[in-house]
């Protein structure tokens, strides 16, 4: 079996606790308590069934931004180390796959996206959906809505 984390995961599981904000429960309003501890109590669960947990590239991009290449390349090292973990980057296959998922994502003449969020953003989340499809993964794991809502769209 296959899955995928987004960014955001990813920080929960390598950040001390508190230093990433929760995400709101859509179901309560309220923000999820301890994102860290449930986030590490999933990647043992899916260690245990050997499932694979792809980490798309522009993840990757995206955590060093936020945190600093350093400590991202820490967190390389130690997903490196971890064999449940696979970096997966951003070629030819999830370049065309990205791009039909862009033709099939937009609205009118003027090619305005279906998916809210600006356009840096929507290309960044479509490209780790993108990833995460080409490598066969069923399961995404994000606190992103908008990401969510068109990773379900992808299948």
């Amino acid at each position: 079996m296959t899955a995928a984390f987004d960014a955001t995961f990813l920080l929960y599981l390598f950040r001390d606790a508190g230093t990433v904000q929760a995400p709101i429960d859509l179901a309560t309003g309220q923000r999820v308590t301890m994102p860290k501890e449930r986030v590490e109590g999933l990647l043992a669960d899916l260690q245990k069934t050997g499932t694979k947990i792809i980490v798309a590239t522009p993840a990757l991009s995206e955590i060093m931004v936020r945190v600093g290449v350093s400590a991202a390349q820490q967190y390389v090292a130690i997903m490196s180390k971890v064999a449940a973990f696979r970096i997966a980057p951003f070629d030819t296959k999830a370049a065309i796959e990205c791009a039909l998922m862009h033709g099939h994502s937009t609205v009118g003449e003027g090619g305005q996206s279906a998916t809210p969020g600006t356009h840096a953003k929507l290309k960044y989340d479509r490209q780790i959906v993108a990833i995460a499809k080409t490598e066969g993964a069923i399961m995404f794991y994000t606190d992103d809505l908008d990401q969510r809502r068109f990773a379900e769209r992808q299948g």
